[in-house]
């Protein structure tokens, strides 16, 4: 009889109860939808737009029927999703250089009613503006997530 098999049974059993693994990004999206960790009012001036925070859900107030900005500033190089609860808001991402590099859009498929578009980025370190509205709605829930997920104890 082997006597080592119920200490290696043992030993996995107590190396994956720390184990972290990284939740699937659009699942996390999903579960925070319509949460507000944060309240931001978007400005009528780039110069002056508040900072999105990464993984955090974020009500944003637009201006009535006008354009507002948000900054998104990034130490590194990152892969990001931007997801926004409601459609067509969203409307441009501008470099430094001032070229708009907004990607098409499209919805989460985990829960296209609550979050109707997402947005891929890769984007450079640096600091980006984000263009919101003109829009019929006054405000619009943003969460900027990292692309591959994130970990959580299991």
């Amino acid at each position: 009889m082997n006597r080592s098999f119920p200490w290696l049974a043992a030993l996995a059993a107590l190396t994956a109860c720390g184990k972290e693994s990284a939740e699937d990004p659009a699942e996390h999206a999903c579960e925070n939808v319509g949460a507000a960790d944060a309240t931001l009012t978007a400005t009528a001036d780039t110069a002056t737009a508040p900072a999105l925070a990464e993984d955090v859900a974020t009500v944003v107030t637009l201006a009535e029927g006008g354009v507002g900005y948000v900054s998104i500033t990034l130490e590194a190089e990152e892969a990001l999703l931007l997801w926004t609860g409601t459609a067509d808001v969203v409307t441009g991402l501008w470099d430094t250089s001032g070229a708009d590099i907004l990607p098409e859009g499209g919805p989460n498929e985990l829960c296209a009613e609550d979050i109707p578009e997402h947005f891929d980025l890769d984007l450079g370190a640096g600091t980006y503006v984000l263009e919101l509205g003109p829009s019929a709605v006054t405000e619009v829930w943003l969460m900027l997530t990292p692309a591959e997920g994130h970990g959580h104890d299991e």
